[in-house]
C-alpha cells in the first residue's frame, strides 16, 4: 500500500469558529502519537477564517481507518453537527512521488 494523504475541509457555523478551532487543536497532539500518522496539521483559509483544513499523511489506509475509530475521533464526529454549516469534505490522495528524505 502507498502513503495516503487526506485533506479534510470544515466550514464552521457563524459564531462557532473558535469552538471548532479548539476542538481541532485538541485532536492534533493525540493524533500525532498514533503509529501510522506521518503528518497532522491544522490550517485556516486566509480568505475565510471560518474554513479549517486538516492536512494529514498516513502510512496507509488501514492506519487512517484505525485513527477514525479512536475514542477522541468518535467524540469529535458527534460534535460536528453543532459546529459545521455544511458536511465535512474529505479528499483522499494517493502519493505518487517519492516523499522527501
Amino acid at each position: 500500500m502507498s502513503q495516503l494523504t487526506v485533506i479534510a475541509t470544515m466550514r464552521a457555523k457563524p459564531g462557532k469558529e473558535a469552538d471548532l478551532q479548539e476542538h481541532l487543536l485538541r485532536l492534533v497532539p493525540q493524533t500525532r502519537t498514533e503509529a501510522g500518522c506521518i503528518d497532522y496539521d491544522l490550517h485556516r483559509l486566509q480568505e475565510d477564517p471560518s474554513v479549517f483544513v486538516m492536512y494529514e499523511n498516513w502510512v496507509d489506509r488501514g492506519e487512517l481507518d484505525k485513527h477514525l475509530q479512536m475514542p477522541y475521533m468518535r467524540a469529535f464526529g458527534a460534535a460536528l453537527p453543532d459546529l459545521l454549516r455544511s458536511p465535512l469534505e474529505l479528499q483522499m490522495l494517493d502519493t505518487l512521488s517519492t516523499p522527501r528524505a
